[in-house]
């Protein structure tokens, strides 16, 4: 599934319909036939990914219990961390999870995640980092010199810089 092309179809949409689909959506999440077909997909020891909403992007896990409606993960990246997720967090299907703006469209949250390289304005002069965190209204984000900074969604533009995210990461500036 395309997840771009489906948010560019929802533009159009009230808040009414976009409460409608959601309810539909909700009922197919908690479709037992789905849950079943998910939980026997995988086994105890598969890695998996599933979807962080905090990070807004796809994490690496371990599993290492599976219950009727939940699956336990250790987090590959912080292996004393361990998950309780239900199924229909898990991308058994690898698919693309990334949201794409139009070109001259502004950011929002669903465009961005943990680890992006953006950049802003600030009087005149450019300001690049690493996002840190997705808050409600602004974007949390630290640049290779240690300086942290929130900027709102409308005032952010993603940036390609492997040099600036190498940097911020030897560093461990990211929380």
């Amino acid at each position: 599934m395309n997840y771009t092309d489906v948010m560019n179809a929802l533009k159009t949409a009230s808040l009414f319909d976009l409460f409608r689909l959601g309810i539909a959506i909700s009922h197919e999440v908690e479709n037992p036939d789905r849950i079943k077909a998910a939980r026997l997909a995988f086994k105890v020891g598969d890695t998996v990914s599933f979807f962080d909403e905090n990070e807004n992007g796809l994490r690496p896990g371990v599993v290492i219990e599976k219950n009727i409606k939940y699956v336990c993960l250790r987090d590959e990246k912080d292996p004393y961390r361990i998950w309780k997720v239900p199924y229909c967090f898990l991308n058994l299907g690898k698919v693309n999870t990334d949201i794409h703006c139009q070109h001259r469209e502004k950011l929002t949250k669903n465009h961005l995640k943990i680890g992006d390289c953006v950049g802003f304005n600030k009087d005149g002069r450019q300001i690049s980092g690493v996002v840190t965190r997705l808050n409600y209204k602004t974007v949390s984000l630290i640049t290779a010199d240690g300086h942290r900074w929130r900027a709102g969604y409308g005032c952010l533009y993603k940036i390609i810089d492997a040099d600036l995210a190498k940097r911020i990461a030897e560093l461990n500036l990211i929380d």
